[in-house]
């Protein structure tokens, strides 16, 4: 991946795409599909292809609908079924529209004063039901996703960019930003997907979440849908009349297996083709299996315990972490170099922040609150929790103890949990660890009532997903900010950041906000884990983009029958 931090300023100049580059681009996409069905043998890119691809994950969906897609699973899944208007390129820029790709619009241009960009849509694009797309499902999206009734993800990025979409013809719209925020325009096309107002321009804005629809939806991308049938399967179709060519493969089916060694059982012998996250000791079974072969990728995630900085039952400050010289006290008490060896062993990097190391944003500079037990204690001390006979400690006769969510579906969640939990104890702090099925685990942390959760965040090529995951906005509406961690500085470094159009300037602004969050610790910063795929070699696939995977899938073919799709073994309930 091209580093995305050699991008200068200059390409916040206006795009000069027009209908020649456009032609230029279907030419080349049919030039591709051709030299694809030379591998694997189908006609054409509109003519017959093959072949089902079972994909393994612990994560159900919970909507197919883009506007409340969060989780992993139901971004791949609606990214497939639903068109972004222009992606991101392969440098994964975000700043300006420098390489960006068309995808439903055919090419865009910008007005004189940069405060406009007009998009034109493919003539040949079409809802799965057969109706066009059109410049009107543009406006009809965005009507959406600024309704305060809906809840839209990404809903209060978008508002702050953008102020109005205006329509020209059926095929022509104008997007109007408010400012000349550099990242403007990777933020419209990357949030706000086209929807079809022709099927739920009726539905009232607060039931759309819970609408038919988002169990059943009508897409326009390159895979329709099939059925869902929940805690097992998610089964895609190839969609032979989309715009851009028809996928090389027939079916795209997600597996549900909530465990995490099932899912890698079901893997090894055949039941699954592809796992997109792989624990070492997983790695290894792989790599001495002939049929599969093990996949690097750039990762975006990072994994956290999660500090609940609000009590769940009352949403007062919690009894614990709303201390803050507490929560920097547990960070001291971890040695978090032999927490990641131990679970990684020489792979992985440690945690460095609410950030990547792939990000262009990141700043290894960030100094973190070091490892150090005796200064832990004497913290410890001097706030009133002191040790009892038995080492463990307590204040007016409450012990120092909290609860940790773990969802079982992750292994190496579970491992740096156990080690967390040891090393704490060392301190005289009780962990009591509660293993909970993935579903079970997101209902409890989505609704604010744990007091730590171990997390795995993913971040996105632009730093501004910040706002999504830190912010007080999202910590107070729907975002991802479960521990609801609250500091007005941070958001106004966060704000500044987005909106400085100085690169450098922007570096040196997201610096102090990741300092600011790093000190205040609401969460433990423990890892990058290890960017390890698995794949069946029956399948082909060109290189994964390092922010998301499933974007390639309608390139991947496969040139052997599909194995059958295994029931997932059942969880007991915790």
């Amino acid at each position: 991946m091209a580093p995305v931090n050699t991008v200068t300023l200059a390409i916040l100049s206006r795009s000069a795409m027009r209908a020649d580059r456009a032609m230029l681009e279907r030419v080349a996409r049919a030039g591709l599909a051709a030299a694809l069905c030379g591998v694997v043998g189908c006609e054409d890119a509109r003519g017959t292809a093959g072949g089902t691809v079972i994909i393994g994950t612990a994560q159900d969906a919970e909507t197919l609908l883009p506007p409340f897609a969060s989780r992993n699973t139901s971004r791949a899944i609606t990214d497939l079924l639903f068109e972004k208007l222009a992606d991101i390129g392969p440098a994964l820029n975000t700043l300006g529209d420098a390489g960006f790709q068309p995808r439903l619009a055919t090419g865009w241009e910008w007005s004189r004063d940069s405060l406009a960009v007009t998009f034109h849509l493919d003539p040949l694009a079409r809802w799965h039901d057969g109706q066009a797309v059109r410049a009107a499902d543009v406006q009809f999206a965005f009507s959406v996703y600024r309704d305060s009734l809906v809840g839209a993800r990404g809903s209060g990025d978008l508002s702050a960019v953008l102020d109005s979409i205006s329509i020209h013809d059926s095929i022509t719209c104008t997007a109007w930003f408010r400012s000349r925020s550099p990242e403007r325009f990777n933020t419209l096309v990357g949030t706000l997907l086209p929807l079809p107002g022709h099927l739920l321009g009726h539905t009232p804005p607060d039931s759309l979440r819970s609408s038919p629809f988002s169990r059943m939806p009508v897409g326009n991308g390159p895979f329709r849908f099939v059925r869902w049938e929940p805690q097992q399967r998610v089964e895609l179709a190839a969609n032979v009349s989309y715009h851009r060519g028809r996928p090389i493969l027939d079916r795209v089916i997600w597996a549900i297996t909530p465990q995490g060694t099932t899912l890698v059982q079901q893997l090894l012998g055949g039941g699954v083709d592809f796992v997109e996250f792989l624990a070492p000791d997983d790695a290894s079974a792989v790599a001495r299996a002939p049929a599969l072969r093990l996949l690097r990728r750039v990762n975006f995630d990072y994994g956290v315990a999660q500090l609940n900085l609000r009590d769940g039952a009352t949403g007062r400050s919690h009894p614990l972490f709303g201390d803050r010289r507490l929560r920097r006290a547990l960070a001291m008490a971890l040695d978090r170099g032999l927490m990641l060896r131990s679970v990684f062993g020489t792979g992985g990097s440690s945690g460095l922040g609410p950030f990547v190391r792939a990000q262009w944003s990141s700043d290894t500079t960030v100094v973190p609150v070091e490892f150090n037990r005796t200064a832990a204690a004497r913290l410890l001390d001097s706030l009133g929790w002191r040790a009892g006979a038995d080492g463990m400690r307590a204040r007016g006769g409450r012990p120092l103890a909290f609860t940790l969510l773990v969802p079982t579906s992750s292994k190496s969640r579970s491992a740096f949990a156990v080690l967390l939990q040891e090393q704490l104890r060392q301190t005289g702090i009780r962990v009591e660890i509660e293993l909970l099925d993935f579903s079970a685990f997101s209902a409890r942390t989505s609704a604010r009532r744990f007091d730590a959760a171990m997390q795995v965040f993913t971040a996105t090529p632009s730093p501004s997903g910040l706002r999504q995951t830190w912010t007080t906005s999202a910590a107070r509406n729907d975002g991802f900010n479960y521990g609801r961690y609250e500091n007005a500085v941070f958001d106004a470094l966060v704000d500044s950041a987005i909106t400085d159009t100085d690169l450098q300037s922007a570096r040196r602004h997201y610096r102090l906000a990741y300092q600011t969050i790093v000190d205040d610790a609401p969460a433990l910063w423990l890892y990058e884990p290890p960017p390890l795929a698995a794949v069946n070699r029956r399948v082909q696939l060109p290189p994964l983009r390092a922010d998301a995977w499933w974007l390639s899938i309608p390139s991947w073919s496969a040139t052997t029958g599909a194995p059958l799709v295994r029931t997932p073994t059942a969880v007991p309930k915790s």
